[in-house]
């Protein structure tokens, strides 16, 4: 007696497979749900350093103003002496052409 191959699908092998199907859509959006939580930490988290940045920029902008209040030649002096500086470099670049 030879064996009949039924290539029509049973209702049993469907519904595995529908089953399947379902749990990997289940997989997928918890996927999608963990990454978006991630990237809403991530931003939160460079929010926070940019804040905490600011302020620090606050902090050394405040201390660099009293800084020149309490020693204004000194301040003088500095630009006066970079500015030079500056203008040597930049005239010595202009004389090589």
């Amino acid at each position: 007696m030879a064996k009949q191959s039924t290539t029509a699908t049973t209702p049993n092998a469907e519904a595995s497979v529908s089953e399947a199907f379902d749990k990997i859509k289940d997989a997928s959006s918890s996927v999608r749900d963990a990454v978006g939580a991630v990237g809403s930490a991530g931003a939160a988290s460079a929010r926070l350093k940019a804040e905490e940045g600011r302020v620090k920029a606050r902090e050394y902008g405040e201390q660099a103003e009293s800084y020149m209040r309490e020693r204004p030649l000194v301040t003088v002096g500095v630009a006066f002496a970079a500015g030079w500086l500056v203008s040597r470099l930049l005239s010595g670049s202009n004389k090589g052409q």
